[in-house]
């Protein structure tokens, strides 16, 4: 059902302890300013601080996207801890802004002052794992096993060890959906290879246990790995800039985070999602509940999309003079994924499917 409340006043203040306040907002444009007397506000509120390389970043570039083409403003309110994150979020509903944006939240914080506040918007740009939402969250599924597969296919066609590792934050249906794409995409590209997760136990915010997760795998003999581990991921490259080996980035572009090591990146663009949410707020268009997306809506896709040529521009001939004809390949296969010709597993939404079957994946 659609969702419309009166604008909120401008100019309240955050009463929080750890607000970051984003670029000012542009002025929007003559139709909105008719349609709404007072700005229009936003809150991203966060589990971590920016700067971790995915999709906290991701959401925040979302955000000025939307100060800048909608003339909306807001803040960036950091939830350090789960702990935290109902408190903040509960803080930060008394401020009253326009919407909430959640994304990576305690799903049970959320819901729970979500449903205390059912006025109040709530927008989640990427995935909360549960089986229903209240009538003022609407929550996007991205999903990413199409684009990861794309990225497996990219590590298998590369590997000069055949052996292909991933550190992942946890163990769970929305990191394995990553996990089990790759670990295809890698078996599609080299039959006789071998790869390998390792999960952190939750720790995707600290640099250092993903270094020593990758170090373990790269001194194994894998020579590129898959980081999906959030700011845990920087330690992933890292450890290839140590051992002279190489990374698949997650969720942004994180090519240029280590250059000539970081090979490609599996893009979530929580940053076009977060926009998305942000207008359907603004104009009324908001719906509550789950909207699926994923590489054929681009919300989703490897950073070759964007034009990236960190890599061809940074690696090894050795590696770099496959890449043209690797990515006619990849053209490709993105062309039979989105024309419905070759199945990918998907372990969030379909795990019982012949294709994560054939991975060994129990549905």
């Amino acid at each position: 059902m659609s969702i419309t409340r009166t604008r909120s006043t401008a100019g309240l203040a955050l009463a929080l302890t750890a607000v970051i306040a984003l670029a000012g907002c542009s002025t929007s444009s003559d139709e909105t300013a008719d349609a709404n007397e007072e700005t229009f506000t936003y809150a991203l509120v966060t589990p971590g601080a920016a700067g971790d390389g995915g999709f906290i970043d991701s959401a925040i570039a979302g955000t000025v996207l939307a100060e800048s083409e909608l003339g909306v403003t807001g803040r960036v309110v950091e939830a350090e801890s789960v702990s935290q994150q109902e408190s903040v979020l509960r803080s930060t509903v008394a401020t009253q802004p326009d919407i909430i944006l959640a994304p990576g939240l305690d799903p049970d914080s959320l819901l729970a002052v979500a449903e205390e506040n059912p006025d109040q918007l709530f927008g989640v740009p990427s995935d909360i794992y549960v089986d229903e939402l209240p009538d003022n969250v609407q929550a996007f599924a991205i999903n990413v096993h199409e684009s990861s597969f794309l990225g497996g296919y990219v590590a298998g066609s590369l590997t000069e060890t055949k052996k292909v590792g991933a550190v992942l934050g946890i163990d769970n249906p929305g990191l394995n959906q990553f996990f089990y794409g790759f670990e295809q995409g890698v078996l599609a590209a080299c039959a006789d290879c071998v790869v390998t997760p390792t999960y952190l136990n939750g720790e995707f915010a600290d640099p250092s246990v993903g270094q020593e997760a990758a170090l373990a795998l790269y001194q194994d003999g894998n020579d590129i790995v898959f980081a999906v581990a959030g700011l845990s991921g920087q330690g992933v490259f890292t450890a290839a800039e140590q051992e002279g080996t190489y990374a698949i980035g997650v969720d942004s572009n994180q090519d240029a985070d280590a250059p000539g090591s970081v090979i490609v990146s599996v893009m979530k663009r929580v940053d076009m999602t977060t926009y998305n949410l942000v207008d359907a707020a603004l104009n009324g268009d908001f719906t509550a509940g789950f909207v699926a997306a994923g590489m054929a809506d681009g919300v989703t896709g490897l950073s070759w999309d964007d034009g990236s040529t960190v890599f061809a521009d940074e690696g090894p001939a050795t590696l770099t003079a496959q890449l043209p004809d690797l990515e006619v390949e990849i053209a490709d296969l993105t062309e039979q994924i989105l024309a419905g010709d070759l199945e990918v597993c998907d372990a969030l939404n379909d795990p019982s499917s012949d294709a994560c079957a054939a991975l060994g994946l129990e549905g």
